[in-house]
């Protein structure tokens, strides 16, 4: 599957596909993503990784894995190089995940952040997700993650957000 998208922000080509391969060379985009080593993984080599590659380079990730919930899939880590942010990246790979999902039969797409993350909750209402429940205490010691805060509050629940396909 190959999806050739053209940056709206810079119009260069973006080229996503899937990626084939050791998911070794994307560690660092995971941990982009996510700041449990624990957390990542459990789920670093479940579903399919999707990558935005730019002048030949990836530039960005986002997995797709398979939900407990009938015809869904979750976004398990989407991170887009730092110096390549507010370009359009992020929202080409949602795009291709929609599409990807939508192949596949899917109805629903979810995606877990932060509630702490006001960028990363700003970016998938834009992107028309939804909230659709919170999660307490979920970023805990016991999970990995250590005490942190972000945009001023204290990372502890998560926010599922979904978006009907």
């Amino acid at each position: 599957m190959n999806f050739s998208v053209v940056s709206s922000y810079s119009m260069a080509m973006l080229q996503i596909r899937l990626h084939e391969g050791s998911r070794d060379t994307l560690q660092h985009l995971f941990a982009e993503a996510d700041d449990s080593e624990i957390e990542i993984a459990a789920y670093r080599d479940l579903g399919e990784v999707l990558v935005a590659v730019r002048d030949g380079a990836i530039v960005g990730h986002l997995q797709i894995v398979p939900s407990d919930a009938p015809a869904t899939l979750e976004v398990k880590s989407l991170a887009v190089h730092e110096q390549c942010r507010s370009r359009g990246i992020g929202a080409a790979l949602i795009e291709a995940a929609c599409v990807y999902g939508r192949e596949r039969g899917a109805e629903t797409l979810i995606v877990a952040t932060a509630a702490a993350s006001i960028p990363a909750l700003q970016f998938y209402q834009r992107q028309g997700f939804r909230i659709l429940r919170v999660i307490r205490d979920f970023y805990s010691r016991e999970r990995g993650y250590r005490p942190l805060e972000l945009n001023g509050i204290t990372l502890r629940d998560e926010v599922i957000l979904d978006l009907a396909l």
